[in-house]
């Protein structure tokens, strides 16, 4: 990740390379979905500001910031490798969210985390009832509860880009909705992001997504985590004998 020193008068800007139909698109914030539909590389944010680097890829240099678009599927991905300085944050939640309804998408989804301190398992961190929502409308706050596996967030508070967008959308009426889930203190965040994955696909039908293998990882990474703990309280043990 890169850490960014961005000033508030920072210039912001989403460049077009392919011109592509938008129209009725859902602009999700994430990375799951991206090794398993086909996409295009349609638009890169860039600033003054931002560090003078390219991400290579397969021999390709690129924007660390970028917009692929699914025609077919009406959908999109901002997938960034950047580290924002919070100062930033109100500039790029402003600049997707107009990009978003100047290039006719009808929802941008995000997401979240909300930390738990007690480990319970990852069956727990996976379960239906971990999942919360937030929208910026009446109207996506109905598509979250027909999806029937998100919850209602009654009350608390969100924050970060995903906080400033439900506000954007909310005084622009336009949809934004923000997903949380419940991550269990020192352990893998992949079993939040099947969660997360499994209630997008509800959300936006025709995605797929290898919840599994997310799944698999987080078993994986909570295996090692207690094998090391025990480790190291086995050797605290030896060492005061």
């Amino acid at each position: 990740m890169i850490k960014i020193p961005l000033s508030i008068g920072s210039q912001l800007e989403i460049h077009t390379i392919k011109k592509v139909s938008l129209k009725g698109v859902t602009l999700i914030d994430g990375l799951c979905f991206m090794n398993s539909i086909a996409n295009d590389l349609v638009s890169v944010m860039d600033s003054p500001s931002f560090p003078p680097i390219a991400m290579v890829y397969d021999g390709i240099a690129n924007f660390p910031a970028r917009i692929y678009a699914n025609e077919d599927l009406k959908v999109a991905f901002l997938i960034s490798e950047l580290n924002l300085d919070q100062s930033f944050y109100y500039f790029v939640s402003i600049t997707i969210l107009r990009w978003a309804k100047e290039n006719g998408c009808e929802l941008v989804i995000s997401a979240g985390t909300v930390l738990e301190d007690t480990s319970t398992g990852s069956q727990k961190v996976h379960a239906a009832d971990s999942l919360y929502g937030v929208a910026s409308t009446k109207r996506a706050r109905d598509r979250i509860r027909n999806t029937e596996i998100i919850r209602d967030l009654p009350t608390g508070s969100v924050s970060g880009i995903p906080a400033l967008m439900l506000n954007e959308g909310m005084i622009r009426n336009f949809d934004v909705i923000v997903l949380l889930g419940k991550t269990i203190q020192d352990t893998s965040e992949y079993g939040t992001a099947a969660s997360v994955s499994e209630a997008i696909m509800k959300l936006v039908p025709g995605l797929s997504c290898d919840t599994r293998s997310l799944l698999t990882k987080a078993k994986t990474y909570e295996q090692d985590l207690r094998r090391v703990r025990s480790e190291r309280k086995d050797s605290a043990i030896n060492l005061y004998r």
